[in-house]
């Protein structure tokens, strides 16, 4: 793939600019760089509809799922580093889940193998997220399992170790709190807050100075409002002036806790396409990260032809690596398979995908729940 020409970049601009018009984002950033160079890097619209605060390429997002890969490659630091092993029982870790249950046919059953690290990094635990109108996903919207504000890590697990798991291990790829259960696991085996894991292992060396669980206050006035798609119309979510994330966590989500902006993130993303090394510090193996953007669903899953839970959402591609969904290729000339992409996005609608086949790594941010999902698809047609 070639640099983004003028006309591409323009072309890009127009087209951002007009989902803003028409009233389809509040607003937008997207930061695309190929080789190490910035290729694009505009921001288009509003921070806040209300007040007419025009979008910055320094705002900062709440970037919601996008704190997953993040967790998921301090887990594999972990892992690297031997204070725990893919295939380590997590009730080695988690004694609260030796009594763990799987629903099945409206009976409770022993699970048919126990849950493992390898796991957690692959939705295919059997954990849920409370999305549907399953008795288990009823079970966890009972449980108050999203009420963060009132609950610690102990009492996270705790309200877990009641609820039963919709799979078996090694069933199903069905979307979860795992990464929350990973979050919770490295502060076990690190004795540090996530918080801090996070901050001292990756913001602080690598720069990411806007990363965080909570906006400080004198950052406000760069904190994005969060809309949701109400018929086809903005309605404020979260403004900014009212926002939890100014508030002191007493749990810190590794599924969506963060925020970010575009600069910092690409300082993650630029450590993982660079094989783990930011600015001369290794933060990771460059064999982890292979084993990271690889499928392990094959390896897993009971029936890997047939690998998504009728409960939650499916991928595009049938794989999935530790941590990242994957698109993959087939090299023509040697029958290969081939990670063309390896990504994930949030909640609000923020997405980021890194391309190691053309060294390239885009990242669009916005805040729009219930959204129509199209962005992704979109920015890659401009890009691509």
């Amino acid at each position: 793939m070639a640099d983004l020409s003028k006309e591409k970049t323009d072309k890009i601009n127009e087209t951002l600019q007009s989902w803003v018009d028409a009233g389809q984002y509040a607003g937008i950033v997207n930061l695309t760089v190929k080789e190490g160079t910035i290729q694009h890097f505009e921001a288009f619209g509003y921070k806040d509809l209300a007040s007419k605060s025009p979008m910055t390429t320094d705002a900062i997002f709440r970037i919601y799922s996008m704190t997953k890969p993040i967790v998921s490659v301090a887990m594999m630091q972990l892992v690297e580093k031997g204070r725990i092993g893919l295939e380590s029982p997590i009730v080695e870790y988690f004694p609260e889940f030796k009594n763990l249950k799987v629903y099945e046919a409206g009976e409770l059953v022993e699970l048919r193998e126990p849950i493992t690290v390898r796991h957690l990094l692959t939705h295919s635990a059997g954990f849920s997220y409370g999305w549907s109108e399953h008795p288990v996903d009823e079970a966890y919207r009972k449980a108050n399992m999203f009420r963060f504000d009132c609950m610690d890590s102990d009492e996270c697990v705790r309200r877990v170790s009641s609820l039963p798991l919709l799979y078996h291990p090694g069933e199903k790829w069905h979307y979860s709190i795992a990464v929350d259960l990973q979050g919770i696991l490295i502060e076990r085996i690190s004795g540090l807050g996530l918080d801090q894991y996070l901050e001292e292992h990756f913001f602080q060396p690598l720069g990411m100075v806007d990363t965080g669980f909570s906006v400080p206050i004198e950052k406000k006035e760069r904190f994005t409002t969060n809309y949701k798609n109400a018929e086809g119309l903005l309605e404020v979510a979260e403004d900014v002036w009212s926002s939890r994330y100014f508030e002191k966590r007493s749990f810190f989500s590794g599924g969506g806790g963060l925020v970010s902006t575009a600069t910092d993130y690409l300082k993650f993303a630029e450590m993982l396409l660079n094989g783990g090394v930011y600015n001369g510090k290794r933060y990771l193996k460059e064999a982890t990260l292979e084993l990271m953007t690889r499928d392990h669903l094959s390896e897993i899953l009971d029936d890997p032809d047939d690998p998504w839970s009728e409960h939650s959402f499916s991928l595009e591609d049938s794989s999935f690596g530790l941590g990242f969904r994957l698109n993959t290729i087939c090299d023509e000339s040697t029958g290969v398979v081939k990670t063309k992409q390896y990504s994930w996005n949030g909640a609000a609608g923020t997405e980021f995908w890194i391309d190691p086949i053309d060294s390239l790594i885009n990242i669009t941010l916005i805040q729009l729940l219930d959204n129509e999902w199209t962005l992704r698809e979109d920015m890659e047609a401009l890009v691509y």
